[in-house]
């Protein structure tokens, strides 16, 4: 086998069996090779311009492969819920993402055009790029009937597939007026089954449990921040000899989404004033001490290494 047809076929195992004519070409094949392995069967022509190796993946994933690599677009909304199994509809859709002001078509995919994808919301599966389970849930509402999306985000919780606080955030960081699905998705939030609301007292408690529990140091409680007299001046607490603030956050969704700019202010201000700040939520403090537990002494080890080697310390509690 000759180092060109080697290189073009290792290519295409690793990107999905999909090879095209002008990345087979950029590999060192000459066109009228690659149109005699064609005819020796060693690829299959899917597309003009499109290769596959045969039998490599199934049509549905080979055309999706072809569209994102034909127009540099992402895996989205219908397909990218049934490639994470969110979602198992009788039709699947070949659904990807372009940037918007892109107007290219691709036969027989829908496109959607969005300006707020980040690097951050997309991950490779297969060697493709698919939106991650917690954007595809927030580009599903956008699509699908508020029964259908609550149908698809409970089980997808119940499943550990989707992770309800980074939904959330990720959801107030791109949520806008007049966004399709915003309104379906903020509803099917609110009302999404759950413990009730945690009272921030008994977070509170809970959280100074886990500190006596993994020897962690004592903060003091309810500090009074001068920077924040404008936006109520005291935080959970605080490590003020290493300017560090943990906050605990027992809010449900809808206190949640009213809170979410004021606490971005609080942080603000306090980064700005030489401060870092951890926040814990419910679930982490009651379902993943050790966790946090360990994010908090590391952050201590690093902002206050004397007190990281202190008594206080646990020298064993990796």
């Amino acid at each position: 086998m000759g180092n060109a047809l080697f290189r073009v076929i290792e290519f295409a195992r690793i990107h999905g069996g999909v090879v095209t004519r002008e990345e087979a070409i950029a590999l060192g094949m000459a066109e009228t090779t690659l149109r005699r392995r064609v005819s020796d069967g060693v690829f299959t022509r899917i597309r003009p311009g499109l290769l596959a190796l045969p039998g490599a993946i199934d049509n549905y994933l080979i055309d999706l492969h072809a569209a994102c690599r034909k127009l540099g677009a992402v895996v989205s909304h219908q397909a990218a819920a049934h490639i994470h199994d969110l979602d198992r509809p009788p039709n699947i859709k070949l659904t990807i993402s372009v940037p918007r002001n892109k107007t290219k078509s691709y036969e027989g995919c829908t496109i959607h055009q969005v300006a707020d994808l980040t690097l951050a919301q997309v991950v490779e599966i297969d060697g493709l790029p698919v939106t991650t389970p917690e954007r595809t849930i927030i580009d599903l509402s956008a699509v699908v009937g508020e029964k259908h999306l609550q149908r698809v985000l409970e089980g997808s919780l119940a499943r550990g597939i989707v992770d309800l606080d980074l939904l959330e955030t990720t959801f107030l960081e791109i949520a806008r007026r007049g966004k399709p699905g915003t309104a379906s998705l903020r509803k099917t939030l609110e009302n999404l089954a759950g413990p009730p609301s945690a009272d921030e007292s008994e977070l509170e408690r809970r959280f100074r449990s886990l500190l006596r529990d993994f020897d962690l140091p004592q903060p003091i409680e309810q500090f009074r921040a001068p920077w924040l007299r404008r936006v109520n001046g005291r935080v959970d607490f605080a490590y003020p000899d290493s300017l560090l603030i943990v906050e605990v956050d027992g809010r449900r969704w809808h206190s949640k989404s009213e809170a979410f700019e004021t606490d971005r202010l609080r942080d603000n201000a306090a980064q700005a004033a030489g401060w870092r700040v951890l926040r814990f939520t419910w679930q982490e403090v009651t379902e993943s001490p050790t966790r946090v537990a360990s994010t908090l002494r590391r952050t201590i080890a690093v902002l206050d290494p004397i007190s990281a080697v202190s008594g206080d310390m646990n020298p064993g509690f990796a």
